[in-house]
């Protein structure tokens, strides 16, 4: 008889509280983090025989979460996976039964280990052709995930309190700055993981802004942003995180547009790179 693999239905909902225009800075959602359980629902027709898996959420932060919520429009409130639509099957059909799924979506079953098991293998492939001994990712075998025997029910119920709306971004009281201050679109950078930005954070803390680190308003070296004495200059900073990342999208978005028949929709936004575009004129 086939072993049947337990595979786990998401019990959150992130919140989302207000909506995020432009000129709403207090629209937030609660993030949650720590650990959660991965659970089969009790009235599946087949029953699990591994068991739970304990998800750790916080260790994740450092991908988008739409590598995982990948229907979420950054907005919304994002649903179960096992939402009408989308993996309502959680196991997949017997050999030679039809699927059930009018679109042919994966069954709940298959989505998580595709999802999960798969991303891990092709961390673990990346690390091994950069020649790296030392090979960090998350397991592959079946009780790396479903330990036998089965682990307590954990669930957290802490979360952050996320922005999604329009930050603010003004150099130090003490500085006297030449030009006006960023309005930030926190929420359209949801797509990007978080510690592409917060890379010192460890997904649990209170996030501290920027400036918490990268404190001196003077540069330590040359003038350049690009100097690396100037790490913790709070100008350089900026500059070389947001900078970076926009010539990277723009280069992605002019690769596109040469494609003959790219979908419109996949092409990315372009991203400013002159002053104007970023500060304000006051």
């Amino acid at each position: 008889m086939k072993r049947l693999f337990l595979i786990a239905l998401p019990w959150f909902v992130f919140v989302l509280t207000g909506v995020a225009l432009a000129e709403d800075t207090e629209a937030t959602f609660e993030l949650p983090v720590g650990t959660m359980t991965l659970q089969a629902p009790q009235d599946t027709e087949y029953k699990a025989t591994l068991s739970p898996v304990t998800f750790p959420h916080s260790l994740h932060f450092s991908y988008s979460c739409q590598e995982c919520h990948h229907t979420w429009d950054g907005n919304s409130p994002i649903k179960s996976c096992g939402t009408s639509g989308c993996h309502e099957n959680f196991w997949a059909p017997k050999p030679g039964q039809a699927d059930v799924s009018d679109n042919n979506i994966k069954s709940m079953v298959g989505a998580f280990h595709q999802v999960c098991r798969d991303c891990h293998r092709n961390e673990a492939d990346q690390q091994k052709a950069a020649g790296s001994k030392n090979i960090v990712t998350g397991p592959v075998a079946c009780t790396g995930c479903h330990p036998d025997p089965h682990s307590k029910v954990v669930n957290s119920d802490e979360s952050l309190s996320i922005p999604m709306g329009i930050i603010t971004i003004e150099a130090p009281e003490e500085v006297e700055a030449t030009r006006g201050p960023v309005g930030f679109p926190h929420g359209l950078h949801l797509k990007f993981a978080c510690k592409e930005c917060h890379h010192d954070w460890d997904g649990e803390s209170e996030v501290e802004p920027c400036d918490a680190c990268h404190s001196e308003t003077e540069p330590a070296g040359t003038r350049s942003i690009k100097d690396e004495a100037n790490q913790m200059y709070f100008l350089a900073a900026y500059h070389n995180n947001c900078l970076t990342c926009h010539r990277d999208i723009n280069r992605k978005r002019r690769a596109a547009m040469a494609q003959e028949d790219i979908n419109k929709a996949d092409i990315p936004k372009a991203t400013p790179l002159n002053c104007s575009g970023c500060h304000s004129s006051s």
